[in-house]
């Protein structure tokens, strides 16, 4: 469900591809707020707008009723499928406005469609919210383009390591295959934090958080430049490199997913994230990214480290899907100072990520195993927090069955959230190491509902996506007043007064 606000940057997408600005945003937000004006009868202003109309000059000029597709992407961040754009395209032949075409697209949106037009529309909401009128972009991407391979990884690191005397990249290690490990550096703090991403190879959310956290906090920005002198962060993102690597050939099809090594493990089928007991013997050669992370860590000394990861779908008590569990230290060995400051960082995160209107918080029921990074990592005396993000079963699902979904909408928003539960943590730390936050707490914190496999979820999408022929009328849809008559794409170009008539 759409908050007003949301709702508004839905049409904002709609209609003229971009998030909306903060004065049009808190202006539409009032008429509403005072009952000036309902959400159809905004939505039938910004039709009349001269924006609407070149926007609209734009779609009609699309070949093979690309306009469908063109609206897919600003909504949904997705190609539409074949059905979509025959289905649209004779509803816009048959003469519906504008206004009952956005209305019923927007709609009529379920399953996958639903989730990636909440994310893409809170996205915008947060933009809108948090950027200045004189800083606003209109051309500012909201949705990123999937994951960063390998060899972008690196080259993006050594751009932001050639762009920022801020930041400091050195490489720790190698991977088995024999791919660069990078630890970067960024602020001069008292206080620090140091953040892991992807052991796990299928997992890659975290590693694009950390390097948009990497690139704000290199910046110079008031609010970055604050923060560098608080808290020295030292991330190392995506650890796995060479897991990360299979999961991307299975997913493009390359490589057999029965002949092929698990890509959560490294190339020397070890789990990463089960090698942390230090009173455990491992071959060294088989776990140079441990190793790596271990140098690192040790030469470093952070007051924390932060571990992320994704996990499958879970469902709370709403019903609503779960985007973020985390879990302290829990194995009996780790001091209690140690557990306490990870709950305490637990609650930052907690009021980091509050600022996105997005997503639900959750307590992962993690076990107490040694081995695992969190709890072995505290043996050994730095505080840990877990963080596991939601999509690990659409990345499996992606790599091992060939599902075809456009994940990126959604993906976009939880890297968000991942940014704002890192901010969250580094301010907190920096203004007073987490003195004033009770670490008791953390265990307010729900637990991770019911585990929700993704075909029933989206059981009527796993094979394709839509189904056009299910799909509501225009009628039954649209709840405006009379449907107008008018052309959007596909034939005879309608003159400005009768597509403005809508």
């Amino acid at each position: 469900m759409l908050t007003p606000s949301q709702q508004l940057q839905s049409y904002y997408l709609a209609m003229f591809g971009r998030a909306a600005d903060p004065d049009g945003l808190n202006y539409w937000l009032l008429e509403l707020e005072t009952g000036s004006l309902k959400l159809e009868g905004i939505l039938q202003q910004m039709l009349l707008s001269d924006e609407f109309a070149s926007q609209r000059e734009v779609l009609a000029q699309l070949d093979n009723n690309g306009w469908v597709n063109e609206v897919y992407q600003r909504l949904f961040a997705r190609e539409a499928e074949a059905e979509a754009v025959s289905y649209w395209s004779e509803q816009a032949q048959n003469g519906y406005s504008s206004q009952a075409l956005l209305l019923a697209i927007t709609n009529a949106a379920q399953g996958t469609d639903a989730e990636a037009l909440h994310a893409y529309a809170s996205i915008a909401d947060f933009y809108s919210a948090n950027v200045s009128s004189d800083e606003y972009d209109a051309e500012r991407s909201l949705v990123q383009d999937g994951f960063r391979s390998n060899d972008q990884l690196y080259q993006d690191l050594a751009e932001l390591d050639a762009t920022y005397d801020t930041l400091s990249l050195a490489q720790a290690g190698e991977s088995i295959e024999g791919r660069p490990l990078y630890s970067a550096t960024v602020g001069e703090g008292p206080r620090k934090l140091m953040i892991v991403t992807q052991q796990h190879g299928d997992e890659p959310v975290g590693t694009e958080s950390a390097m948009h956290l990497l690139e704000w906090l290199s910046g110079d920005s008031e609010a970055a430049q604050s923060l560098r002198e608080q808290v020295t962060l030292t991330v190392m993102p995506r650890v796995n490199p060479d897991g990360f690597e299979r999961w991307e050939q299975l997913v493009s099809g390359n490589s057999d997913p029965e002949a092929t090594l698990d890509p959560r493990r490294n190339s020397a089928d070890i789990d990463l994230n089960r090698t942390w007991d230090a009173s455990e013997t491992i071959d060294p050669a088989l776990i140079p990214e441990t190793l790596a992370v271990r140098q690192i860590l040790e030469a470093f000394q952070p007051d924390l480290i932060l571990d992320y990861h994704n996990q499958n779908n879970y469902l709370n008590e709403m019903g609503e899907l779960e985007t973020m569990s985390i879990l302290w230290p829990t194995n009996d060995s780790v001091e209690p100072s140690i557990t306490a400051t990870a709950q305490q960082a637990a609650i930052a995160l907690a009021q980091g990520v509050e600022l996105f209107d997005y997503g639900y918080l959750s307590l992962f029921p993690g076990g107490d195993a040694a081995d695992i990074g969190r709890n072995g990592i505290a043996i050994d005396g730095t505080p840990a927090l877990l963080i596991e993000q939601r999509g690990l079963e659409e990345f499996e699902l992606k790599a091992l069955e060939g599902l075809e979904l456009d994940f990126d909408a959604v993906a976009s928003a939880l890297t968000l959230e991942g940014v704002l539960s890192m901010i969250g943590v580094m301010q907190a730390l920096g203004n007073d190491g987490f003195d004033t936050i009770d670490p008791e707490l953390a265990i307010l914190i729900p637990e991770r509902g019911a585990r929700t496999p993704f075909d029933e979820i989206y059981a009527e999408e796993v094979d394709w996506g839509m189904d056009i022929a299910a799909t509501p009328s225009i009628e039954s849809l649209y709840d405006g007043g009379e449907l107008t008559p008018v052309t959007l794409a596909g034939v005879a170009e309608p003159s400005s007064s009768e597509f403005l008539a809508a």
